[in-house]
């Protein structure tokens, strides 16, 4: 896990670096709607927070590679009691951006997700089911984002989870977030 982790980051700053004309940090946060496909019940509430390096190459296209703290999962009832996945992931998107005009982008790209915790949570109790999914998920993202002032701007994003999150069962459960947010570039 930790050979994929390095390559990942290794290719984001390469792939930042080369051509870059300006690189600029920053911080986001925002809203975590989130559900797991293959559970019925109710979306999960929760939030993400992190850093972003965006990499502006040429007028249209920028780069931006990101590490994320993101909580995840579902709301669901068995047998009469409500539960919650509660799924918490360290995420690091590298996102492809277009800027059709100067405060507007379209983004895409890849993602991975490593696994910090599973919980399944009522009101009483909480258990630890870390055991039972697997340490890196695999998802793509797309979304778009409004950039109001130099520093600060929002933005919505997708992921869709690519790879299974389960261990042990003949059945499928993928990642899908929604999140919509605030970014600050720092400068």
């Amino acid at each position: 896990m930790k050979k994929y982790a390095l390559a990942f980051m290794l290719f984001c700053i390469v792939a930042g670096s080369t051509q870059a004309q300006k690189i600029t940090p920053g911080i986001k946060g925002g809203l975590n709607i989130s559900d797991v496909s293959g559970i019925n019940g109710d979306n999960r509430l929760s939030g993400h927070v992190g850093l972003f390096l965006n990499s502006r190459f040429n007028p249209m296209w920028s780069i931006q590679p990101e590490i994320l703290y993101s909580g995840q999962g579902q709301q669901y009832v068995f047998l009469n009691n409500e539960y919650t996945l509660a799924l918490s992931y360290i995420q690091i998107p590298v996102m492809f951006q277009f800027h059709p005009v100067k405060q507007f982008y379209l983004e895409f790209g890849p993602q991975l997700g490593f696994l910090l915790s599973a919980n399944v949570k009522d009101d009483e109790d909480k258990l630890e089911v870390d055991e039972d999914y697997k340490k890196v998920d695999a998802g793509i993202a797309f979304g778009a984002g409004i950039q109001v002032t130099s520093m600060l701007g929002f933005y919505g994003r997708y992921n869709i989870g690519l790879a299974d999150i389960t261990k042990g069962d003949n059945r499928d459960f993928f990642n899908r977030v929604g999140q919509i947010g605030v970014s600050i570039k720092l400068k």
